[in-house]
């Protein structure tokens, strides 16, 4: 049976991961004593393990979930919607959070990673392009960790999702039907096990914006004596709150 590392359980995406993989080996991994405090009290945590990551062996904790493969859902890894830049704090983060992926890399299991980003990596809004350069580094680094361990002779892949905006299913009404809801993305986070890596959209949304984007520049590429005039592709709501799975 498969098993699961979970990066990020305290999102409301990381809430439902967890509902939904109750009754399997599930690792719910916290970033310090304080996280794993909090980690241990949530309510869909049931009968799931906690490992602080900042004093843990990590691949010892791997190597004790089961006998099968291994997915890592990465529901949380990088800045969450800052208002302002501040590098020098989410760098140092980022690293602490790659490094817990490397040790489950390490621990000699196949590891399926599935990273939950978000669509504004591939096509970031004006004012969400420091939020989604910093998801396009985590993937490029989370990568190069799959690469350097199936280089090494390891069975590991990634596969990564860009979904808008995230609703819970009860505010799904209306117009808001066009977003996802944490529930679907789960589902469809827990169905990525055959080992190819993959990418995709999740959302009529983040699929209109990519579109809308991909218009846009090429009229300003066809139009550079007008391309002050062409105005900015409207937004449908991927950079409002509740997006990536990353709040809560």
């Amino acid at each position: 049976m498969t098993a699961t590392v979970l990066i990020g359980p305290r999102t409301r995406l990381g809430r439902e991961v967890l509902r939904r993989t109750k009754g399997t080996d599930v690792l719910a991994l916290a970033r310090h004593a304080e996280d794993a405090a909090l980690v241990s009290a949530l309510p869909e945590l049931g009968a799931a393990a906690v490992a602080d990551g900042s004093s843990t062996d990590l691949r010892a904790c791997v190597a004790g979930l089961g006998t099968g493969p291994v997915r890592v859902v990465v529901a949380a890894l990088g800045p969450v919607h800052p208002e302002t830049p501040r590098a020098a704090v989410d760098a140092p983060a980022v690293l602490r959070d790659l490094a817990f992926v490397e040790q489950v890399l390490d621990a000699g299991r196949p590891v399926r990673v599935v990273l939950v980003s978000t669509v504004l990596a591939l096509a970031p809004g004006e004012d969400r392009r420091y939020y989604g350069g910093w998801k396009a580094v985590v993937e490029q680094q989370l990568q190069q960790l799959v690469d350097d361990r199936t280089a090494a002779g390891g069975d590991a892949s990634l596969s990564v999702v860009y979904p808008g905006r995230l609703l819970d299913a009860a505010e799904r009404k209306g117009r808001l039907k066009l977003h996802t809801s944490y529930s679907t993305l789960a589902r469809i986070v827990l169905t990525k096990l055959d080992g190819a890596p993959s990418g995709r959209p999740v959302g009529i949304d983040s699929r209109f914006w990519l579109l809308v984007n991909s218009i846009s520049l090429a009229l300003r590429s066809l139009t550079p004596s007008t391309r002050r005039s062409i105005p900015p592709p409207p937004s449908i709501g991927v950079n409002g709150p509740g997006h990536s799975g990353e709040s809560g």
